[in-house]
């Protein structure tokens, strides 16, 4: 998995079925705050990306859940 950056379209491939497969753009790159105890399980699922979707839609995703687009 490679880092994704801000402004980069991604397809998404989580397996959330209103999301599956749609596209969109990467707006922000979210900061999680987590306790000592749940850091090493935290940095398998990091970062996190707001991603617009084409049709409107805003939502978070891990980055292994993300596509790009090239």
């Amino acid at each position: 998995m490679k880092a994704l950056t801000i402004g980069e379209r991604v397809r998404v491939t989580a397996g959330i079925p209103s999301f599956w497969r749609h596209v969109g753009r990467i707006v922000q790159i979210v900061d999680l705050f987590v306790g000592e105890s749940m850091k090493e399980v935290c940095l398998l699922e990091l970062p996190l990306y707001r991603v617009r979707l084409d049709d409107g839609r805003s939502f978070r995703f891990r980055g292994r859940d993300l596509e790009p687009m090239n």
